[in-house]
């Protein structure tokens, strides 16, 4: 299975390098949608935050195959299955649906966007609560990916960012709902250049994103993470070239291959 993370920066034309990628199924930010697509398609048509500012773009999932909306994911407490709707607060932000194989409900796939609508990980961590019944749901928590550009950047020194930790929590809250951070899964060890971590050999860093005003600066807003049974099958999952990508958006796709 191939799988695609992308923030397409709200343009349209970014639909015709998405086609060059031939996904099964694409994790999409910033998504506006085509007049026509061939595949199936979830979300894209806008995102309404809580700072009423208007946005004609938003999170989207895409598959040659089937999707499936789930609208119905529960948590429990005592024993009892909280009657709460599972929803986006604010439209837009996030979709969930099952890939279907040959028909079936296969893997559950969650495109997440870090709305700026407030602070970043605040909105990182209102969707992961409104995301929780999916981990708590057996009936769709076992095969998993979860991806998107959430706007959490760990790469600061804390000296200059003093937000790091609070970042770095929100990562730890998706490792938490047992899935695995795909990129620093397959990444080859050592410093990443441009990157101001300061952590030398080990920092965990991939470049995602390129900022025009910081050029030299090495930036990761986008993650993938699948859970255990997926990250099993990880054969491969890597960030593609910007010089290749910036014609299209100033995010790059992360790519990777998993056993079906």
């Amino acid at each position: 299975m191939d799988v695609v993370v992308w923030n397409m920066g709200h343009r349209v034309r970014s639909w015709s390098g998405l086609a060059n990628l031939e996904a099964d199924v694409a994790l999409l930010s910033e998504a506006r949608l085509p007049k026509s697509l061939g595949s199936s398609i979830q979300g894209g048509e806008s995102t309404e935050g809580l700072d009423r500012y208007p946005r004609r773009w938003a999170t989207a999932i895409v598959s040659k195959h089937g999707l499936q909306r789930i609208e119905d994911a529960r948590s429990w407490r005592n024993g009892r299955p909280l009657k709460i709707p599972f929803a986006p607060s604010r439209p837009g932000s996030w979709e969930a649906a099952q890939l279907l194989q040959d028909g079936k409900p296969d893997v559950t796939v969650i495109s997440l966007y870090g709305l700026l609508d407030e602070k970043s990980d605040a909105s990182m961590h209102r969707s992961l609560s409104e995301l929780t019944p999916i981990f708590e749901d057996p009936r769709y928590n076992r095969r998993v990916l979860l991806g998107g550009d959430f706007n959490i950047w760990t790469g600061r020194s804390v000296s200059s960012y003093p937000y790091l930790d609070r970042h770095q929590v929100v990562l730890e809250r998706i490792r938490a709902f047992g899935l695995i951070d795909c990129l620093a899964a397959k990444r080859v060890p050592g410093a990443l250049r441009g990157c101001p971590c300061r952590l030398g050999n080990a920092c965990p860093h991939t470049r995602t994103k390129v900022d025009s005003r910081f050029p030299g600066v090495a930036y990761q807003d986008d993650y993938l993470f699948a859970s255990i049974d997926l990250a099993r099958g990880l054969k491969s999952c890597a960030a593609l070239d910007p010089l290749d990508w910036g014609q299209y958006s100033d995010h790059v796709p992360i790519v990777a291959v998993l056993d079906d």
